[in-house]
């Protein structure tokens, strides 16, 4: 499977709380092992890390450019 085509099939198996439907998890989860399941969790704790890093420093640069001091 393609990443697009990943991440499309993962938008369509999601419940109106933007969580995996337990159909989908029990299917696709349930095949892997912990340690897999493990590695994907540290993959997407860093990817949403990095979201929320890359929102802060966005906040950050419009302050400056309005001519704010801001100290990290």
């Amino acid at each position: 499977m393609k990443p697009k085509a990943f991440v499309e099939h993962l938008r369509a198996n999601q419940n109106k709380n933007k969580t995996l439907k337990s159909l989908f998890s029990s299917q696709f989860l349930g095949k892997l092992s912990e340690q897999e399941l493990t590695g994907i969790k540290t993959s997407i704790e860093k990817e949403i890390s990095n979201r929320q890093q890359a929102v802060i420093d966005e906040k950050i640069e419009f302050l400056q450019s309005l001519g704010y001091k801001v100290e990290k």
